[in-house]
């Protein structure tokens, strides 16, 4: 099994603004973004199937996230953020910047590596999302690209 250190995942939290944490390890148990503190929600580590979205040249947009019948209710909570766009039931479509032309052929990726629900008391969602699948360029884009990062430190679960 990879050690822990070979698991980067990001962590999107779906607020009234989106914030990404990164420099994080899977699978989480808990992870405090600045004063926010979100706990695992339950659900498994393993959601459902994501797809990072990405533009005819590669870039990278934003992460496609398929609903399972249990967390329909995603969709309802970033129905009215400007950030996603939701197929209710199906799918959510969080995009990390203004860009929204996505080439499905470069957005197939049907990753299912890890993809933990969390939940903060005040009732706000996140979604940590394994990161194997992204770039050292697909990372420094994001970096560079005007997004909101946040500070985190998640404790991660032992592993049986």
């Amino acid at each position: 099994m990879p050690s822990q250190m070979t698991r980067p995942c990001m962590l999107v939290v779906l607020g009234n603004e989106l914030t990404l944490a990164k420099e994080l390890c899977w699978p989480l148990q808990e992870v405090t973004v600045e004063n926010t503190t979100y706990q695992d929600a339950g659900f498994g580590n393993w959601t459902a199937f994501y797809d990072w979205l990405r533009s005819s040249d590669s870039t990278l947009l934003g992460v496609r996230y398929w609903l399972r019948d249990d967390l329909s209710f995603l969709g309802e909570s970033v129905q009215s953020r400007d950030y996603a766009e939701v197929e209710p039931g199906r799918q959510i479509e969080v995009y990390f910047s203004e860009g929204r032309q996505v080439d499905q052929k470069l957005s197939c990726d049907q990753e299912f590596l890890y993809d933990a629900v969390f939940r903060s008391l005040d009732g706000t969602y996140a979604i940590g999302f394994g990161m194997e699948g992204l770039t050292d360029a697909d990372i420094e884009h994001l970096t560079r690209s005007g997004i909101r990062w946040a500070t985190a430190q998640g404790i991660t679960r032992d592993e049986e």
